[in-house]
This record gives structure tokens, sequence and C-alpha cells, in this order.
């Protein structure tokens, strides 16, 4: 069976949603597919116990543009909760509050600490030697103090790899505070209340992806979930004639689209291509890795486990990079005498983590908290997520491979390529709603791709900076 659609959009997470709905607006028509049963992907909520969970810790940062925060709070109204973070940091085998806190900081972490970040500030300038790798950007710019205490064991941890095998281009995406000066004035800012504040859904995050699918399909976008791309056909030749469509295949169901948008893995999406990409495409797609991770839920038998709602854990002697307690982040309608923690656990796909049973996991996650001198979990039961594709690992000339395949996949008609995990770089929902509404304002009236705004727009995104 062949139908019709102006627009496809593939992947229903946060870029593909504004994407749709924008799109929408405009008077165009949109088919959405996700091969998920809900919308969201990583931004997405779901529930454990009764209690709605996230998929890791995510906030909605107040840098978010005001124009996209008016909209979201029009969306969400009341549900929209301003919050004060409260979190904590496990540096140098103490607690310090996060974000950090100047006076804190110094009373925690002790003097040996103290002195050495004031050496790192002192000879900061001292240190400007072009460095091409994640830990020499880091010691360059922050000194080692800071950066082996906590960005290069946290490196390890998030990307599977240590710090001097990953490209220097991460460190300017993922540290905001790229010197001694820039941490003292964050220290300072993160001082005061409103250095504290973020916003959140009192029904979970994934709150802000469903109230953007129902505004999409109430603005008349067709959203398909559930649903798996068989594979997607682009038209070969120069030029493409104007009625020449891409094709989109689904299980007994084939679309013609005039403008295929994309905002799934780039690795999946290249290998549901025809024409198939050439060799040298297929190995640069091959060398562009994620790092996974499984998300461990922690049903406890108990009303509060902590006050904090994240604690950090840097170090290297406990599997989880973060955990959360969803309670702590909202006013909401969540059961009494119950709480959940969520344990964020980096690993590979297939990796004894990876292929560990939830019983297993839940057991090994209370025992590591307890040893990183948490109170011992009342746990009864465990559930797990797995998440194949997280962490882009930006090894030392990812960007030639990244650069070669992008190219290949601008040279394609009728298709057009964003997002995360499109785009193979980590970013905010914020960073990622704006990017979905330049791409949708790139498509002309005629349905037609202005390449050259979208370039603009792309020049752009590449300045973002992810927001701790």
């Amino acid at each position: 069976m062949t139908t019709e659609a102006p627009i496809v959009i593939l992947g229903a997470g946060p870029a593909g949603l504004a994407t749709a709905r924008q799109l929408a607006f405009a008077g165009h028509k949109v088919v959405l597919i996700e091969r998920s049963d809900k919308v969201g992907g990583m931004a997405a909520s779901h529930t454990v116990a009764g209690q709605r969970v996230d998929l890791g810790s995510h906030r909605l940062h107040p840098a978010t543009d005001p124009d996209i925060l008016a909209d979201l709070r029009d969306l969400l109204g009341d549900e929209l909760q301003v919050r004060t973070r409260n979190g904590r940091i496990r540096l140098a085998g103490r607690w310090v509050a996060f974000p950090l806190r100047t006076a804190d900081l110094l009373r925690s972490v002790g003097p040996r600490f103290a002195v050495g970040a004031a050496f790192d500030a002192a000879t900061s300038p001292l240190r400007r030697a072009r460095a091409n790798t994640f830990g020499a950007h880091l010691r360059s710019g922050l000194g080692s103090t800071v950066s082996r205490a906590f960005y290069e064991p946290y490196a390890k941890k998030l990307w599977g790899t240590d710090a001097d095998e990953l490209d220097a281009a991460l460190a300017r995406r993922r540290v905001s505070a790229r010197s001694p000066l820039a941490i003292l004035r964050k220290l300072v800012r993160g001082a005061r209340p409103q250095g504290r504040i973020f916003l959140y859904p009192a029904g979970g995050y994934g709150r802000i992806c469903e109230r953007l699918a129902d505004s999409a399909i109430e603005a008349g976008v067709d959203l398909f979930l559930s649903t798996e791309v068989r594979g997607v056909h682009i038209p070969t030749g120069k030029p493409v004639a104007a009625k020449t469509n891409a094709t989109v295949e689904l299980e007994g169901l084939t679309i013609d689209a005039h403008q295929v948008l994309s905002t799934i893995p780039i690795s999946s999406l290249v290998g549901l291509i025809s024409p198939r990409a050439p060799e040298e495409i297929q190995r640069a797609i091959g060398r562009l890795e994620h790092r996974a991770m499984v998300l461990v839920y922690l049903v406890c038998d108990q009303d509060r486990y902590t006050q904090f709602d994240a604690h950090y854990l840097p170090s290297l002697d406990t599997p989880i990079s973060r955990l959360s307690e969803p309670k702590n982040y909202r006013d909401g309608a969540d059961p009494a005498g119950s709480t959940v923690l969520c344990c964020e656990v980096p690993c590979w796909v297939g990796d004894e983590t990876w292929t560990a049973s939830d019983d297993q996991l839940g057991v090994q996650m209370a025992e590591s908290l307890v040893r990183q001198g948490l109170p011992k979990p009342r746990l009864v039961a465990t559930e797990t997520r797995r998440l194949p594709h997280v962490y882009p690992i930006l090894r030392p000339g990812y960007t030639d491979d990244l650069t070669t395949t992008n190219a290949w996949l601008s040279g394609l008609d009728r298709l057009v390529v964003l997002g995360r995990q499109g785009l193979y770089t980590p970013d905010n929902i914020h960073h990622v709603l704006r990017m979905g509404i330049a791409a949708a304002d790139a498509v002309n009236a005629d349905g037609s791709f202005d390449r050259f705004a979208w370039k603009t727009a792309l020049g752009e995104f590449e300045e973002f900076v992810v927001e701790d």
C-alpha cells in the first residue's frame, strides 16, 4: 500500500516534535514516525511503582530561549514548576553541595584541594598551549586539581575511555567553565538562589514532549507510534525532478515524501538509506561510537531516601555516574510510603552491566550506594531501562568521519538531518527545540528546503554549550 505525505519526520523526540509542530503551524502536511510506543526519546517519562520517572536526571534550564520558554509555559500551565536545585557531588571522598558554592566547596574538600585549585588559578595565564585532547584542554584551562578530581574520572566513566583519548571539542561542548576564573564566577552564581533555579513539570520531564505532541496532533500532524522504518529511498541524479519523491518504507505501507527530516541516530539512518552508502561512508559511520547506559530504578519502601534531588558520582570506585530521586524534583501527587531511585550506569552494549539481570543490578547498585556513604536503600523491587545511544564518543579525528558522513548526507536531495542523535552532538532540550524550529522555518511554502538558511542555523548550533 502506498500513500503520499509532503513531509515525513523520523523520530518523535524533542527535535522531531518541535519540527513537526512548527511545520503544521505553517500549513504543511506532516507525518511523524516513532519506533517507541511513546514520544520523547531520551526526554520521555514512564511509570515505576506508581511514580513518574525520567530516563535519568533532566531539568529545563533557565537559559532556555525566552520565546521557547513562554511557549512551554503556555503548554504546561501550572504543571511547570520553578524549583531550587539541591544536589551533591562526591569530591575527594567528601560530599559537596552542587551547584557548587564557594564557601561550602572550600570547607568540604579540605585545604589540599583548595591550595591546589588556588595555585592553578594563579598560574592559569601560563597554560595556554594548544590542546587537541579533552584531558589536555581541561588541564590547560582549569589546571590539574579540578581536572583530575572531577572531569577526568567522570570522562572515563561516561565515555568509557581516558580523557586524553577524547577530542578537545568535547571539552568545548560539555564544560561551560573553561578557566579557574570562569569556575569562580560559576561558584558565585551558584551561591545565589537564582543561580540554583530550574524548571520541571509536576508529571515528569516527559510532559514537555507529551504536550508538544498533543499540540502537534491538534495542528494536524499524523503521529505513528510503535512504527519501525524499514528503509528510506532517496532519488538520485542531478538535478532531482521536482515531482520525484523520496520513499519511506514501513511495514505494509510506503510513504512518498517530498522531504524527509531525520532525527534518529545517524548510524541507524545511514543503514536505512538506499541506494546504499559508499564504502567510505560505511567505514566513517562505523567509527562513530556511542556509549550506552542502563538505568536502574530502585523501588524503596520508604517515603524519602534523602532530601537531595541528585547525587553526582565522578569517582571510578562506583559504576553509578549519577543518582536521582524523582520525588525531590517536584511537588506532585506521588504515593506516600515509597520512593524510586534512578541509578545512571554508563556501559557498553553487550557488556556485563548491559546483560545483567534486574535483580543483580539492584543488589549491586544498593551496595555501591552504601560504599559511597549513602544510606542503605530499603529495596523492594528493581526495574531497568537499557539505552544503546546515549553519549557520542568524540575520539580524536572524529570530526573527519563526521564531516565526511555529513557531506554525503547533505548532498542527498529530499533528506535533512537534525537533532542530538542525527547530528551526533550532546545538547540540552532547549537547544534541540530551537533546532527543530529552525529546520521547520527552512522549509519553504512549496515544500522545498532552504539549504542556505539551514547551513546558517547549523553554524549557530555549533556554539551551543551543554548546561549542567
